[in-house]
């Protein structure tokens, strides 16, 4: 906020807003707190909303306004309800919707001629002020000047002048002490105190203890072992003894009641890697934070030996150098660099060579170069930075103007809490800073949180409940607890759920912080914002926005439903496909099975039907077939010559029914088991008559037949000639 402080009077701090804070002009006509604690302002017929940050332009058509049909004496505010404003200048009347936060339009004559006669008669163009208001334009020197007055729900009194913008009072509130050069408490802010309570000042001359009014110096003349008498730091060890550094960066033990110092350089050769050192810092027990430009370690002052500073590696991303060093009540160490402040939590001993530890950064501080650290009465860190003080703990403010710190640099390692509870802070300059805590920062309710801003893809939606299209995705929300008196003091949290469960911290003292959603994608949203108390750091309310973003068209509930049908009905006219080209492939496969069965009996059959020798193999099909064949061929040989062999004989032998045998012949070879058996009885005669000279009436009975006309007619029949035919015509062979 581009604020300027313009004096300091009584306890109470003025501010000056101009154009360069959002104000369309200088001319303030008009300003009046609408019930969310914004303030509109009327800059000569330009109407603008104060933020908490500075002041936005509303939108309003002067076209569509009410016309007066005669000019009023001045400018007028009525309230209808708490929501509707009613606004009129020398020539207009206006209808502000407080809620909406947006003009409206839908002005009747009758509506117009009832509400201006509710205005009182005579009004000036700028309200009388009371006495105490009085006081304060005249204290200013606006008494010529200003136009209009208004008092906001803080106290807080707004005074418009006629073409140099707002200024501002805050109420009456505790400020921070400013400290001039050479007071006591300046020397005691840059000072070690001791357990005992005396006090150690590094001087160029040696360090010199102050205790109970007496002063002693210690240098190089008066302490053996001291190589230098300018010195850096002191730090009481817990044995009593103090750890000493020289501006040569000689570090060692200063025992003063021996005045002797023990130095540690020769014994550690690993200090020579740090160039000048800062601080130490004790972590409990006996061992130290020593703490330089460079880096830090751990030192163990009973062994004199040197250790790494587990933190050191995460610090080390964003700084080395450090300032200052601080260990608050709970064992935490608290680091200030050049370049952020950092909480070190010690965890218990893992392993040997040190302890090991948490760190956490600091977020929310206006200006991250450390420079002091110190713990007020009640615990709680404070931090001198180079641009301002803040308090770190239960959670962060930055004091600014508002509390009459300016944003200048505090020293390094100069802040101390005093005797009566108040915190001092030595600044450049040689001045310095004073204030209670508790006084300064009251355990206070929190601010509830305003929208004062919510743009949709650039355009302004103001709405507790947004429903929106997939296009409009781009979300910007503003947010401010509107407290004008101390804007800095305010810290929000926020998160989009359920995208985001983490709260995301937003600290900056401006007064209004921003969370910017892009391309967020179709979904149900709930906006959350919350402020904390300044004294315990409480979360108050939750401010709640719901946002919903449409799908598209194409991924409506609807759509979606006509997608898995589509799928369903695709996927199942594929699975018809498929079912069909696999039932046709296994048509196909088994009339090609069919045809090849076909063509094997045929072949079967023809052999069958030629060859005088029957092998099994060749008439058959597969092998259930062949050992069928073999074991009939050895039934019909064992009963070759057997008149009487049946065919349920030959059934019976093969462990067949006569019926399966029928019908597994007729399937084989297309005839029946008789024939079979007289087949094998004939190509058998078939053979003696070719390889023997047995007569043929003995060849019959030999083969099973009764007679030796029947046989003669039967192997006719088969091979187409006699059997002495058959038998001349294989010998002429």
């Amino acid at each position: 906020m581009a604020a300027w402080l313009l004096s300091m009077k009584a306890g109470a701090m003025h501010w000056h807003w101009t154009v360069a804070d959002g104000l369309p002009t200088g001319e303030v006509r008009q300003i009046v707190e609408l019930p969310n604690g914004q303030m509109l302002v009327n800059c000569e017929g330009v109407f603008c909303l104060a933020n908490g940050a500075g002041f936005d332009v509303i939108g309003c058509d002067y076209r569509r306004t009410y016309q007066l049909p005669t000019h009023a004496k001045g400018y007028g505010q009525l309230w209808q309800g708490d929501s509707l404003l009613w606004l009129h200048d020398f020539y207009r009347l206006f209808l502000f919707d407080a809620r909406r936060r947006a003009f409206r339009y839908d002005i009747s004559r009758e509506q117009a001629t009832t509400v201006m006669q509710c205005f009182t008669k005579g009004e000036l163009l700028r309200p009388v002020p009371n006495d105490a208001q009085w006081r304060c334009v005249d204290s200013l020197g606006l008494a010529h000047n200003y136009s209009t007055l208004a008092t906001d729900r803080q106290g807080g009194l707004w005074i418009g002048t006629r073409n140099d913008g707002i200024v501002y009072l805050s109420p009456r509130r505790p400020q921070v002490d400013k400290i001039e050069a050479g007071h006591p408490l300046i020397d005691l802010a840059r000072s070690y105190t001791d357990s005992k309570g005396s006090i150690w000042r590094c001087r160029g001359v040696g360090v010199e203890r102050e205790q109970k009014g007496t002063y002693t110096l210690y240098d190089k003349s008066k302490v053996r072992g001291l190589p230098y008498n300018r010195t850096s730091f002191i730090q009481q060890l817990a044995d009593g003894r103090y750890l000493l550094c020289d501006s040569l960066s000689t570090l060692g033990y200063l025992l003063p009641e021996r005045h002797e110092f023990r130095p540690l350089n020769d014994k550690l050769p690993g200090l020579q890697g740090y160039r000048r050192f800062v601080g130490a810092c004790p972590t409990g027990g006996q061992w130290m934070v020593v703490y330089t430009q460079n880096g830090a370690f751990m030192l163990d002052t009973k062994a004199d030996t040197m250790a790494a500073f587990a933190p050191a590696d995460n610090i080390s991303q964003y700084a080395t150098k450090y300032n200052c060093m601080l260990r608050d009540r709970k064992g935490h160490l608290w680091i200030g660099t050049q370049n952020g402040l950092f909480e070190a939590i010690r965890q218990p001993l893992r392993k040997k060579g040190g302890p090991e530890w948490t760190v956490r950064k600091t977020e929310g501080l206006r200006n991250t170069c450390i420079r002091s650290l110190v713990m007020d009465g009640e615990g709680h860190v404070w931090a001198g930075t180079s641009c301002g003080i803040a308090r770190i703990t239960p959670t962060v403010v930055n004091l600014g103007r508002e509390d009459g710190v300016p944003p200048l640099a505090t020293m390094e390692r100069a802040a101390c809490l005093t005797d009566d509870g108040r915190l001092v802070f030595a600044i450049d300059g040689g001045q310095a800073l004073a204030f209670r805590p508790g006084q300064l920062i009251a355990d206070t309710k929190p601010h509830p949180v305003v929208i004062t801003s919510l743009r949709v893809n650039g355009e302004e939606r103001l709405s507790n409940h947004l429903s929106l299209n997939h296009r409009e995705n781009h979300i910007a929300i503003s947010f401010s607890t509107l407290d004008y008196a101390t804007p800095s003091h305010n810290n929000y949290r926020y998160r989009l759920w359920p995208t985001q469960q983490q709260w995301n911290m937003s600290s900056d003292g401006s007064g209004q912080a921003t969370a910017t959603y892009t391309a967020l994608p179709p979904g149900s949203y709930r906006f959350e914002v919350q402020a904390s108390t300044l004294g315990t750091g409480a979360w108050g309310g939750s401010t709640i926005t719901e946002i919903e973003i449409r799908p598209p068209l194409w991924l409506t509930w609807w759509a979606k439903t006509l997608y898995v049908l589509l799928t369903l009905g695709v996927a199942t006219l594929l699975i018809h496909l498929y079912l069909k080209k696999r039932r046709l492939q296994i048509e196909r496969k088994n009339e090609e099975r069919v045809n090849q069965l076909f063509e094997l009996r045929d072949a079967a059959r023809h052999q069958f039907a030629r060859s005088v020798n029957i092998e099994p193999e060749k008439i058959t099909a597969n092998k259930e077939e062949e050992k069928l064949v073999e074991k009939m061929m050895k039934a019909i040989a064992q009963h070759m010559d057997d008149i009487d062999y049946t065919i349920d004989q030959l059934a019976s032998d093969v462990g067949m029914s006569r019926a399966s045998l029928y019908k597994k012949m007729q399937q084989m070879l297309g005839i029946t088991p008789n024939d079979f058996l007289r087949n094998v009885r004939l190509k058998h005669a078939a053979r003696l008559l070719a390889e023997t000279s047995y007569p043929v009436n003995q060849v019959s009975l030999m083969v099973g037949f009764q007679t030796s006309r029947y046989f003669s007619q039967c192997f006719r029949q088969l091979f187409g000639v006699t059997p002495t035919e058959y038998r001349q015509g294989r010998i002429n062979k």
